[in-house]
Parts: structure tokens; sequence; C-alpha cells
């Protein structure tokens, strides 16, 4: 029986100490704030999403034998980890905003 509000994902966590630019901190603990989410969420959306849209990574990978996606893939739509989450077209010039530079 399905239920409305589906289990969470359980996965394997690491932890890790980094140093930040303290400007970057500050910016970071507004970010969260404004989400009102924690730095690990954070942190770990912004890896994932950075992942995924660096193509010459991703080709750099494949050339490694490595992967394509990541094991964390948060481009699923909630409450059906198979479904791939839908994306709307954007324009130009907001693609090339997205792009990472060289």
């Amino acid at each position: 029986m399905s239920t409305v509000i589906p289990k969470q994902l359980k996965k394997d966590r690491d932890q890790i100490t980094i140093k930040l630019d303290r400007d970057v901190l500050e910016m970071l603990e507004d970010y969260c704030r404004y989400l009102d989410s924690s730095r690990d969420y954070v942190i770990n959306q912004c890896l994932v999403f950075i992942f995924r849209k660096d193509r010459p990574f991703a080709q750099w990978r494949a050339s490694q034998g490595l992967a394509n996606e990541p094991a964390s893939n948060s481009n699923r739509a909630e409450g059906d980890p198979a479904k791939p989450a839908r994306r709307k077209a954007r324009p130009g010039a907001v693609q090339d905003r997205l792009s990472v530079a060289q």
C-alpha cells in the first residue's frame, strides 16, 4: 500500500573539513538562512548542480571510465526515484550564464 509521503532515501555520507574564504562563508550562511537549510544540504546541492552542468567535466569523467552521473542524483522527481524531473527549455542567454567559464 502506498503512502502519501514517500520514505526518505537513506544515503551514505562522509564528513569532510574545508576552509573557505571569509566572504564566501558569510554568503554561504546567508544562503542557508535564505533557504532555511543546513550548510551540508546547500553545499551538497551546489556541487551536484555544478557537476551536472559542467559538460567538459562530464567528458573528462567519461574519458576516465567513470560513471556519467554522480551517485547522489538529485535530478529525480520527489517520491519516485526512477522518474527524472522535467526540465523546462531555457532561452540561450540564460543558458550561457549557466555555462561554466573555461
